[in-house]
């Protein structure tokens, strides 16, 4: 893959994700915090009973099931590589903790608006963990283990899933395939000298496959909220006073108390201090004298000095002037010649450069990148049952993937086919154009997001198959008219148009059919 596509994709899209949810945490204030100010008092537990344990969801313990063991052993890994490695595995364990407890809350919560303060009060902590981690990347540029950072950088937006709908699987999958660039560095760098660091690579990689397969069984549309549950603010609570029960030491009377918040009606805080003076600003001086008038300041000071302006100005007589005199303008006529003559050549426009970057296919690790081809129909890869396809970038181009594969990824190609036997997971079509998808055997789910102009050849064997679409036009499904080879197809629109209607106080959403 080449590099400046990697880095100029991979950041936009972590930017994106970073300010998604920095947008979504503005208000500053934590989770905990809700729930501390709204949740009502605890009443008081005598010392002999203890309270009753939460019961953990199922997707909680899935989550932790999926999580857990690959951040396990990458923190081990990365305390033995130690210097800023060691800090960023420091905060992924923290941000493990927080989206557990934000899936825990979306178990037994309804879900929230994604633009209300509440869910941006939830998802700060996963928010500030993201940043946190980004940070120590960008200070340690030139560090020898910048790469190391690198991918935990680009790879880590994946656990901002939580906020992407309805897709979210293929875009962690993206966040893994940025991570997998930089990974692929060090594993070149230190595959023939130390071979921890290669285990380290694996180890985090495997946390954004198990999350990827986590979200893609269990919040396949989105982060799954309890439709029935209780307001977020006390899910919160709740979970947030297990945790600290769960932590507190058993003798709590010798415990110091911890200060009291001061009084609302406190006096107000001291003003500010006064700016500091820099280099830039000018500090005022009362004996310098005053500097010259210049440019505008010049001509207003003249204008106000009322009639005296034109003092100066010497009287023209009439016999000069040559709107009176005829003779006066003919002598001073300007030819057009002249004028060509004084006036500046106009500058050549520069040519348009285009950095056109080679055509890429080529097997990295298990995956497969197919990139920046245009007008090639002769692509063809032969696949494995462990292999992932990512093609990238292509125009006029068809793309033949035989044999069974784990998953493949279209992203922004124009006018391409792509044709494929047997495909374990998913097909995700992302920002493509006229395209065309045949599938000979069989494929589980096929996931169609931004994309403008498609035709889906189906198999009489993939009959069953799964098609997502999300802000997608004029898609058409071919299938089979019978059981013959050599059957005609029958086309079906994806309805664009859909109508909801309330009724018995739920949404009733149908796609809209056009007859004609």
């Amino acid at each position: 893959m080449s590099e400046f596509h990697s880095l100029a994709t991979l950041i936009k899209r972590l930017e994106v994700a970073t300010t998604r949810l920095e947008d979504l945490a503005l208000s500053g204030m934590s989770a905990s915090t809700i729930a501390a100010t709204n949740a009502p008092p605890a009443p008081a537990a005598s010392a002999s009973a203890p309270s009753e344990p939460t019961q953990v969801p199922r997707a909680v313990e899935e989550f932790s099931n999926a999580v857990d063991s690959p951040s396990k052993q990458y923190a081990e890994l990365s305390q033995q590589l130690g210097g800023p490695v060691a800090e960023q595995a420091q905060l992924l364990q923290e941000l493990v903790k927080a989206q557990r407890d934000f899936i825990h809350v979306a178990s037994i919560a309804k879900k929230p608006d994604m633009s209300s303060p509440t869910f941006a009060k939830l998802v700060e902590p996963t928010q500030k963990a993201l940043v946190a981690i980004t940070d120590i990347k960008d200070k340690n540029r030139g560090h020898q283990q910048f790469n190391h950072l690198s991918a935990v950088a680009e790879g880590i937006p994946a656990f901002g899933w939580i906020a992407v709908e309805p897709t979210p699987a293929p875009y962690i999958q993206e966040m893994g395939n940025a991570a997998q660039f930089y990974s692929n560095r060090v594993v070149k760098e230190y595959k023939e000298k130390d071979p921890k660091q290669v285990d380290w690579t694996k180890a985090f990689l495997a946390i954004i496959n198990e999350l990827y397969a986590y979200v893609k069984e269990h919040h396949r549309t989105g982060l799954v909220w309890n439709a029935n549950g209780e307001s977020p603010e006390a899910a919160m609570s709740k979970i947030t006073q297990s945790a600290g029960e769960s932590q507190a030491p058993t003798a709590t009377s010798s415990a110091p108390q911890p200060a009291p918040a001061p009084s609302a009606g406190g006096p107000p805080p001291p003003p500010p201090p006064p700016p500091v003076m820099t280099e830039f600003d000018e500090a005022p001086q009362k004996s310098a004298p005053a500097p010259a008038t210049t440019g505008a300041s010049a001509i207003f000071a003249e204008l106000n000095k009322g009639e005296s302006v034109t003092s100066g100005l010497k009287k023209v007589d009439k016999s000069q002037m040559t709107h009176k005199n005829p003779s006066l303008r003919a002598g001073s006529t300007v030819s057009e010649d002249s004028v060509k003559k004084q006036r500046p050549p106009t500058p050549s426009k520069p040519g348009k450069y285009v950095l056109k970057k080679p055509a890429v296919t080529e097997l990295q690790g298990n995956k497969w990148v197919v990139e920046g081809h245009e007008g090639s129909n002769d692509i063809t890869i032969e696949g494995e049952i462990n292999h992932a396809v990512y093609i990238y970038g292509c125009k006029n181009s068809t793309i033949r993937i035989k044999g069974k594969v784990n998953a493949v990824t279209m992203d922004s190609c124009t006018k391409c086919g792509l044709a494929v036997d047997t495909i374990v997971s998913t097909v995700d079509l992302v920002n493509c154009k006229s395209f065309g998808l045949q599938i000979f055997n069989v494929t589980p789910t096929i996931v169609i997001d931004k994309c403008d102009g498609g035709q889906l050849y189906l198999s009489k064997t993939c009959l069953d198959v799964e098609v997502l679409t999300a802000k997608t036009s004029a898609v058409n499904i071919l299938v089979p008219e019978n059981d013959n080879e050599d059957a005609e197809f029958t086309e079906l629109p994806v309805p664009e148009q859909l109508k909801s209607t309330i009724v018995n106080g739920k949404v009733v959403t149908t796609a809209v059919e056009h007859a004609g």
